[in-house]
């Protein structure tokens, strides 16, 4: 019972403060619009957002690891795992400007969707090569003006925690426009909230962000794709270890309780 008054809190809260957030906000993206085609501030607004829900609930927190590893005067083809509905609220604690691509149902979501749509992310609708070329037009033209685009690769969420075979588009975008590739990991984010429950978990729960090395994609060409996708996804697999392994340090854990391991692509 004190989960779910609990939860029921958080939840009004958060609706509460992302309707009252859009409501301020509203005016400020129809004035800025002509003037910011990037949509920066758009994403700033998004980003404090996105922190705040920490603040919020008491349980969670997150850390960026290795930020450093993030110069902030060029654009990325980012590439992260996927494993918890909290991950774009962890991705707002790194320190960047990025568009993210997301399911186009989750435009039409009640405020949060019309945030999206103002800071400028991109919609994809799943199952359409239509969609996915504009989806991709977009955040090629996104990293030619200087903006850095986020790719959950694994296409969706990672119901078990272990990392998914990477979809190739990401890839390919950043060999045809020889983008580099920022390589993250989220790690934690799965306990956030239990599977299959609206709940907030009443455990403490620690998230961390792991940022990789930059993979450069200069020279390279389709042929090197596979390799790439593959590189990529083992440099993910590792930062997430890292990130997990963290976690279980920082609550005691005397053994890993996260599944880390490669899957083989197919």
């Amino acid at each position: 019972m004190r989960q779910a008054l609990r939860s029921v809190f958080i939840w009004v809260c958060i609706a509460t403060i992302t309707s009252s957030m859009y409501v301020v906000g509203l005016p400020v993206f129809l004035l800025t619009a002509v003037f910011d085609p990037l949509r920066v501030i758009g994403h700033r607004y998004a980003t404090y957002w996105g922190r705040m829900m920490f603040y919020l609930n008491s349980r969670w927190s997150c850390r960026v690891v290795h930020p450093e590893r993030v110069p902030s005067n060029r654009a990325f083809v980012v590439v992260s795992n996927h494993e918890g509905v909290a991950d774009i609220m962890v991705t707002y604690h790194l320190d960047l400007h990025f568009k993210w691509i997301s399911k186009a149902s989750n435009f039409f979501v009640p405020f949060m969707g019309w945030f999206m749509f103002h800071a400028g992310y991109i919609p994809l609708r799943r199952g359409r090569r239509d969609s996915v070329r504009t989806a991709m037009g977009r955040a090629r033209d996104y990293l030619e003006r200087g903006v850095s685009v986020l790719f959950f690769a694994e296409g969706t969420r990672s119901l078990d925690g272990i990392v998914k075979p990477f979809k190739p588009g990401a890839f390919r975008l950043a060999i045809e426009g020889q983008f580099d590739i920022l390589p993250i990991a989220i790690a934690g984010s799965a306990n956030a909230i239990p599977k299959h429950s609206w709940k907030f978990s009443e455990e403490r729960t620690p998230m961390k962000l792991v940022v990789g090395e930059i993979i450069s994609t200069k020279g390279l060409t389709e042929s090197d794709l596979d390799a790439l996708v593959e590189r990529s996804r083992n440099v993910v697999i590792e930062l997430k270890a890292e990130g997990d392994a963290m976690i279980d340090r920082e609550l005691g854990r005397s053994a890993p309780q996260h599944a880390s391991r490669p899957v083989p692509a197919t």
